[in-house]
Formats: C-alpha cells, sequence, structure tokens
C-alpha cells in the first residue's frame, strides 16, 4: 500500500519529498505524480478545490499511483472520515493549538474503540464492500498517517501536550504562519523564527515524532534535513507555473530585445 511504503520509508529514516496542490484539476495531479514526487499535498484550506473536484483528483492519484494528503478546511470530525471514505489515508490537521483541539479532531479518524469514525458501508475505501469490515477496518488502523500542522503562537506554547496525544504520526510545521505569529510576518528567516523551528524540531524529534516542514528551495532542504527533518513539502503547482512562464516570457523578450 502507498501510504504503508511512505511510512515504512520514514521509519527507516530515508527523506521524502511532495508538493502542495491548489488547482482544483484531476490533471495537475496526473502531471505532477510523473514527476517523481513522493507525494501530493492536497489543499482545502486556501484552494477553490470542491468535493466532487476532489473526488476526481483522488482517483487521478490512484492511477498515478502516488499517496495523497488533504488539507481540510474545518474543525470537523465528520470531515475527516468523509474524505477517508472516498480513499484518502493521509490527513493534514491545520492550525493545531491545543491537545483537547486533537484529541477531538482524531475521533473522526479512528474507528472505535480508538475513536468514532462511522461506518460507511460500501465506500472507496473498502472497494465498495469488497473488503469485508474486519479487514477494512484494521487496514485502517496502520495505513493512515496523521500530520498535525504547528504554525500559531498557542500551538508552540501547548506542543508538549500536543506530542502527549495518541495517533499523530508528523508534526508538519508551517514556517509562513508561525512567521506571521511570532512578529515577524513573511520573514522566515528572521533569528527568532529559525530559532523557535529548531527548538520545534528538537522537541518533537525527542519524543519519536517524526517532523515535516514546507521549503522553498534545496538549500533549505539540506539545512533542515541536517536538523532530522524527513518530510518535505516544496512549493506548489501555482508557483511552479507561474515561475515557468515568467521565465519563458523573459528568456524570449531578451532574446529579441523586446521591452
Amino acid at each position: 500500500m502507498l501510504e504503508e511504503n511512505l511510512r515504512t520509508r520514514l521509519m527507516n529514516g530515508q527523506a521524502v519529498f511532495g508538493t502542495w496542490v491548489r488547482i482544483p484539476s484531476p490533471i495537475v495531479v496526473e502531471v505532477l505524480g510523473h514527476t517523481g514526487m513522493d507525494f501530493l499535498h492536497l489543499d482545502l484550506e486556501h484552494s477553490p478545490i470542491d468535493w466532487a473536484t476532489l473526488d476526481h483528483m483522488v482517483l487521478a492519484g490512484y492511477k498515478q499511483q502516488i499517496p495523497l494528503a488533504v488539507r481540510t478546511a474545518t474543525q470537523n470530525p465528520a470531515d475527516l472520515y468523509r474524505l477517508m471514505d472516498i480513499g484518502i489515508s493521509m490527513l493534514i490537521l491545520p492550525r493545531m493549538e491545543t491537545a483537547e483541539q486533537c484529541r477531538s479532531l482524531l475521533k473522526g479518524v479512528r474507528y472505535s474503540p480508538h475513536g468514532e469514525r462511522g461506518i460507511g458501508g460500501p465506500v472507496r475505501a473498502n472497494d465498495w464492500g469488497v473488503i469485508g469490515l474486519d479487514d477494512h477496518m484494521k487496514q485502517a488502523s496502520y495505513k493512515t498517517l496523521v500530520l498535525a500542522q504547528i504554525e500559531s503562537r498557542a500551538g508552540l506554547e501547548n506542543l508538549d501536550e500536543i506530542l502527549n496525544v495518541p495517533g499523530i504520526d508528523i508534526i508538519y510545521i508551517g514556517p509562513l504562519d508561525l512567521s506571521q505569529a511570532l512578529g515577524y510576518p513573511g520573514q522566515i528567516e528572521a533569528p527568532a523564527v529559525q530559532e523557535a523551528i529548531l527548538s520545534m524540531v528538537k522537541k518533537i524529534r525527542g519524543r519519536g515524532i517524526l517532523v515535516g516542514i514546507h521549503v522553498s528551495n534545496q538549500e533549505q532542504v539540506e539545512y533542515w534535513s541536517k536538523q532530522g527533518i524527513q518530510y518535505f513539502t516544496i512549493g506548489m503547482d501555482v508557483s511552479f507555473l507561474r515561475a515557468a512562464g515568467l521565465n519563458l516570457v523573459e528568456s524570449i523578450k531578451r532574446t529579441h530585445d523586446l521591452k
């Protein structure tokens, strides 16, 4: 299974790399699935992706055999098991600030007795009923990967308690929002922001939990790899598209001395 293989690689100390998808199209998933990425993050928090389009994007991920993680736009546990029913096994929980908030959301991820995920009968996650309920529930317990995103001052202050919540596989750090929370909006390289991230990484890794982070370039990957981070998102689809278009236009204008 794709997510299980990803987990195994992480447990073996390997680094994995993916990117964010905000363009609401299964074609984007198909194209990026050909690039060698280890996974893709589908962003429901900051994009116009709706549920019907997401369903098609999930099918594109199946076709390309690439794990997909979805970042929700709500704090509703029912939305998590709805995502899981359509075939998503990697979930990104944004704006995690308290242990109780994490526990509440995670109830929607695990079946009883560890949670309150609803049993949906025939759904894509169980091959429309081909996989029996017992086998499906067992598979769901080890297939699922949960990323708790820490990106606020409250999240930083409550990190110790959040790390005590069972069921979190990766703490995912959002540097941009974190920089704003610390009083340096957009200044990810500010010493206070870098120090806060370093402190988080040491604490999280000390508890035996994996760390993820969003980066912009290869140099940042190399730096944070040395600090113990293994899970990386780099850029996003809209940035790739814009950069390619700008580079092409600038090259043409230079060649033909156009203004």
